[in-house]
């Protein structure tokens, strides 16, 4: 009872009736490889994000092998550590608070072979040598946060495998961070067969979840079969919350502009898809627009972060990828940011 009480309190206030949310979290993934233009910033708050995410990778080889490189000097902008002050310092000035959200990354920097929740060990010495690098890369990020006093910091993402059989280390490492850390805390749990399974939401301060639902495989879904799709989903989230006391947060949420992305939400890009696939801006603005009427009023809903918008200026060569921008879906999103028409 005095976990829903105190959800209860933690959330008032911030269902919007009407045509927008007044989520506590409206924020889109910054991918940028050099220095956003001056623009994109006042332009993202005048869509009434409140926050920016910025992802930054350690690099894994494999799966089994228990050795990650850090890369705090990355050459893409928005993965640095400079990239992350300069562009804190920017979104401050906006009244817009700063996310960050370290990855690990397996193998080569492709799309290919990204099975984080694979990632463990047969021997105890293995695990121990993992998490002792995993703890280095993210006592840095954390470090990080505080310093250009990030709203929140998400602790992991997808390791589903370390999550479930190594739940003591995850409470000890959530500890670690909070002695360094003053801001708010979640983990991004994968959708399918891993966030129902976590055991620590309660050391956090938020349910993250990578929201990519399989939502309806009918060609060209309507809103109403859309709706039924999240139907179950929401359910079990709304439960999860209650149990837990603790809002749920899309840590990634995101369509591509394609038939199958209600299918196949999570599926990435790829080559073989150029000059082939036809673009379906209807249909990826038709999933944004279903996504917004079906949590806007939920109070156990803290919000979400879209995946993703990118600083690169020329997007030819990526118009069937996730990006909103130049599509239907950013008008779609504009309004249920509540940004400015």
């Amino acid at each position: 009872m005095f976990r829903a009480l105190a959800l209860a309190l933690v959330l008032a206030g911030c269902s919007g009736a009407g045509g927008h949310t007044a989520w506590q979290v409206r924020s889109v993934t910054l991918d940028a490889r050099n220095r956003p233009s001056a623009d994109m910033l006042p332009a993202l708050r005048a869509m009434g994000l409140t926050h920016i995410t910025l992802v930054q990778f350690g690099f894994q080889r494999d799966a089994d092998v228990p050795v990650i490189r850090m890369q705090p000097d990355a050459r893409w902008y928005s993965e640095s550590d400079r990239g992350a002050r300069e562009l804190a310092a920017a979104a401050d000035s906006l009244g817009m608070g700063i996310i960050v959200k370290p990855h690990l990354w397996l193998g080569r920097y492709s799309t290919e072979g990204q099975s984080r929740s694979s990632i463990g060990y047969t021997s105890e010495a293995e695990w121990l040598e993992w998490e002792s690098q995993y703890q280095e890369l993210i006592m840095h990020y954390a470090l990080l946060a505080e310093e250009i006093k990030a709203y929140m910091l998400v602790v992991g993402t997808e390791l589903a495998r370390s999550a479930r059989e190594r739940p003591q280390f995850w409470r000890a490492l959530i500890g670690q961070v909070r002695q360094v850390y003053s801001g708010h805390l979640t983990y991004a749990a994968n959708w399918w067969d891993e966030y129902e399974h976590v055991t620590f939401w309660e050391d956090v301060d938020a349910i993250g979840i990578q929201g990519y639902f399989e939502l309806s495989d009918v060609p060209d879904p309507s809103l109403a079969e859309l709706a039924g799709g999240w139907r179950k989903y929401k359910s079990d989230l709304k439960q999860l919350a209650t149990e837990t006391g603790r809002p749920v947060l899309f840590t990634e949420i995101g369509y591509r502009n394609v038939p199958d992305a209600a299918a196949k939400p999570w599926r990435w890009p790829s080559r073989d898809e150029i000059g082939r696939v036809a673009p379906d801006d209807p249909l990826q603005a038709r999933l944004y627009e279903s996504f917004f009427e079906n949590f806007r009023e939920e109070p156990w809903f803290e919000g979400a972060i879209l995946w993703k918008w990118t600083g690169d200026r020329d997007r030819r060569r990526n118009m069937l990828d996730f990006s909103p921008q130049g599509k239907l879906a950013e008008d779609v999103i504009r309004r249920g940011f509540g940004g400015a028409p």
